[in-house]
């Protein structure tokens, strides 16, 4: 019987590694891959995507062309919703596109059946709508508009991006988001700067920010505390 294989985009390198246990660490074209085997036999590549939906679209176009089983958009996420909290995961059913250029996606019965089948643990996530946006959204006002506007539950800068290249192939999709900060939480501009494009975390830039604005670091503690409950929650997705 042939083995199953996941593919994953995650945009940040502490995403993946988060995600994939025990990795292999090589390279595909710019990006890195992530390979490696879950518990159950099933193989998997994660790439390194970066920020955004440009550089998703060409990491997710290059898994497809292996035809795997399964492409999961899988990383962290602002949350919309009240009282979704910290480190919450939630899966997606449909997709909202606030992106021009991209159309919305829906969950099909051969999404689900594969998600529930290669990713056992999305059976107790909590599943519903999500939305990716071309910008970050920081303000809890922002939030609460985007939440009222769309009905979303959380949202991130990639996953449609992802979808997108699923469907043109025929491969099945499955989006899995940790709550990285609530809809409560509001993220300093500063913070942006903190990552660069391709997902590699840059603390040079932080340092500065603080230097400048020095009441800065009482915000970046929650919030990197909150992070690390994302990042735990995304270690439980392929155990």
């Amino acid at each position: 019987m042939k083995s199953k294989r996941i593919a994953i985009v995650a945009a940040m390198e502490q995403e993946a590694q988060a995600v994939c246990p025990a990795p292999q660490h090589e390279r595909i074209g710019k990006f890195p891959l992530l390979s490696g085997t879950t518990k159950s036999k099933v193989s998997y590549h994660c790439i390194v995507s970066g920020i955004g939906i440009t550089r998703a679209a060409e990491a997710a176009e290059l898994l497809c062309a292996e035809k795997p089983d399964l492409i999961l958009s899988i990383g962290v996420s602002g949350g919309l919703a009240a009282g979704l909290e910290t480190g919450t995961l939630v899966t997606a059913t449909s997709i909202h596109s606030d992106i021009a250029e991209f159309d919305s996606w829906f969950e099909g019965n051969g999404d689900s059946r594969l998600r529930s089948e290669l990713i056992p643990s999305c059976r107790e996530i909590q599943c519903g709508k999500l939305i990716t946006a071309k910008e970050a959204v920081l303000t809890p006002q922002d939030k609460l508009f985007m939440h009222e506007r769309t009905g979303a539950l959380a949202v991130d800068m990639e996953s449609i991006a992802v979808a997108q290249a699923a469907k043109n192939t025929g491969i099945p999709f499955g989006c899995i988001r940790a709550i990285s900060d609530d809809s409560k939480r509001g993220i300093p501009q500063e913070s942006l700067a903190g990552v660069d494009e391709s997902g590699k975390t840059q603390l040079g830039p932080i340092l500065k920010a603080i230097m400048k604005r020095p009441s800065l670091i009482f915000e970046l503690i929650p919030m990197g505390r909150d992070y690390s409950k994302a990042l735990k929650a995304l270690e439980q997705i392929l155990k």
